[in-house]
């Protein structure tokens, strides 16, 4: 593949979804706890970075590309952080506030190891009101960019009734439709040009577990586009690399990655490389294959990480 032309520069992708901040804490264990068997984690540094959709648009932004980000924020300190960290990075952004509190994963890591991860969160419901301005927000802008992504992580935003009314608005104007998906409603994402499960994922929604193998990704993969009148899956598959299904031959790639440190965000990255190759004009192939690379240089990091245009174009 050329990667001397890999320039996402003229990539503009709008992403909806569920917005997250994630926070870590690094530190260092030296003794367990003489209350409870548990390890003392002397903290020394804090972090905090983006998560969920954000985490899309973030990975978006350091390949070189335009991410639009729109989704829900609380009124509260940490929307406010999450805001002022997406300005830094250079992501524009159309976020709502509301009473809800804005989702927070935070990371307790020792030695190098993640202890445990306590979550704050609670179910992002709407009023009519506010998904009238949402999906407006959304319609003036989506002219002006290339592929919509729907960043579908099950706290509530991504509602069958705004999932239908975005994807029927982006095939109205000939645009593409990523979605990263949760849940087991997949009735919602009908239409979408693409659906990017994980094994598990497909597992969740075919009901029964699928094995890693060609063979098994390929029938479940084709139940699940039959039933959810969907176009193809792109089903990212771990170790052992990624399979797209559509109504043509299969596609599967290997992996790229000799060694995984940690798989969170790594769904995160495949989506953002995915949509950017897609909007500068990559095919499928192509692009699957832009992603796997991607994916592969991600998990070698600790935590949600993202990757740069210059990390990209070397492994290539």
């Amino acid at each position: 593949m050329e990667n001397k032309n890999l320039n996402f520069a003229t990539g503009k992708v709008l992403i909806v979804g569920d917005v997250m901040l994630d926070k870590y804490y690094w530190g260092k264990v030296e003794r367990i706890s003489p209350e409870a068997p548990v390890p003392i984690v002397n903290i020394q540094k804090e972090e905090s970075r983006l998560g969920g959709a954000a985490n899309v648009a973030n990975n978006i932004a350091c390949l070189g590309g335009q991410p639009l980000l729109c989704g829900i924020t609380g009124r509260d300190f940490y929307g406010k952080e999450l805001e002022h960290i997406s300005k830094e990075k250079n992501i524009k952004t159309l976020l709502l506030h509301s009473d809800c509190p804005t989702t927070i994963k935070a990371r307790i890591i020792g030695s190098k190891q993640q202890i445990v991860r306590i979550d704050y969160e609670g179910k992002t419901t709407l009023s009519n009101e506010d998904q009238k301005l949402l999906k407006d927000k959304i319609t003036g802008s989506l002219p002006e960019y290339d592929i919509l992504v729907i960043s579908d992580y099950g706290k509530g935003l991504i509602s069958e009734d705004l999932c239908n009314y975005l994807i029927q608005e982006a095939n109205k104007l000939n645009k593409k439709t990523i979605i990263d998906p949760k849940g087991k409603n997949w009735e919602k994402y009908s239409g979408a040009t693409l659906v990017t499960p994980n094994v598990k994922e497909l597992s969740d929604i075919v009901g029964y577990t699928v094995s890693n193998t060609d063979q098994a990704i390929e029938k479940a993969a084709q139940e699940v586009i039959k039933a959810n009148r969907l176009s193809a899956l792109l089903v990212t598959r771990s170790e052992q690399g990624m399979s797209y299904i559509s109504n043509m031959l299969p596609i599967h790639i290997p992996t790229h990655s000799e060694e995984v440190f940690d798989v969170s965000g790594a769904g995160d990255t495949v989506v953002a490389t995915l949509s950017l190759c897609l909007a500068i004009g990559m095919d499928i192939v192509q692009a699957m294959q832009t992603a796997n690379i991607a994916a592969g240089i991600v998990v070698k990091k600790i935590g949600t990480a993202v990757l740069t245009a210059e990390e990209l174009k070397s492994s290539l």
